[in-house]
């Protein structure tokens, strides 16, 4: 499973790069609005940080033809962005169209909340279905399991497409590993979680403080110095 950082902000995406967390990242219109109103230079700044894919949303759902036509804007852009498309008949229909006229673009279709729209978005030629899961389980207050179903779905009817889920939580992203999605996304303070565990944390205390009564703060000796 690929782990990707739901971000616009470089400084964060550098961040987890160091810790060698991220694939990619995602990006959508909140987050892009704020960082400022140079869409572009955000843009550009995202790509540029980005150890891998970014996925970016054409603005508005309702216009088959401006999102087609932001799409190849944004294909050409960087050769490095998916572009994420709404989850609505104009959408879908916008998929059609670019995968007609330019079968390599590689296009993600977002704001998927049932297995129904997830059967849509194969049918339509789609490289990505973006599963909202982590904000369905809070909007709904109670585990919401699409992953595995759609999984079996796409497994029936022979379809390609990747599955990427919309993470929150340390057991909602082992929920979504185990049940095979391929990507999961997940904001700055939420990939943070993963690293953490209050037995970890207690043990690796416990640790320390039995090392440093007979050693203070000596450690063992570091190579080449």
């Amino acid at each position: 499973m690929q782990v990707f950082l739901d971000s616009a902000d470089p400084r964060e995406i550098q961040q987890a790069r160091t810790w060698g967390a991220i694939d990619g990242v995602t990006t959508n219109p909140s987050l892009i609005s704020r960082a400022g109103p140079d869409m572009q230079k955000t843009l550009r700044a995202v790509v540029d940080a980005s150890p891998g894919p970014v996925l970016c949303q054409a603005i508005g759902w309702d216009d088959a033809a401006a999102l087609s036509g932001q799409a190849r804007w944004l294909h050409a852009f960087s050769d490095r962005i998916i572009v994420k498309l709404p989850m609505s008949p104009a959408g879908i229909m916008a998929v059609q169209t670019l995968k007609r006229e330019s079968p390599g673009m590689k296009i993600a279709v977002t704001l998927v909340s049932s297995i129904a729209q997830a059967y849509l978005v194969a049918k339509a030629g789609a490289d990505i279905v973006a599963i909202f899961n982590g904000p369905l389980e809070q909007a709904l207050d109670q585990d919401v399991d699409l992953v595995a179903p759609v999984r079996t779905m796409y497994a029936n009817y022979g379809f390609t497409t990747k599955i990427l889920s919309c993470g929150r939580y340390p057991r909602s992203f082992g929920d979504f590993a185990v049940a095979g999605t391929d990507i999961c996304t997940m904001r700055f303070e939420f990939l943070t979680l993963l690293y953490e565990h209050p037995f970890t944390e207690k043990r690796m205390r416990g640790f320390m403080d039995d090392w440093r009564k007979v050693f203070a703060d000596r450690t063992w000796p570091v190579a080449g110095a």
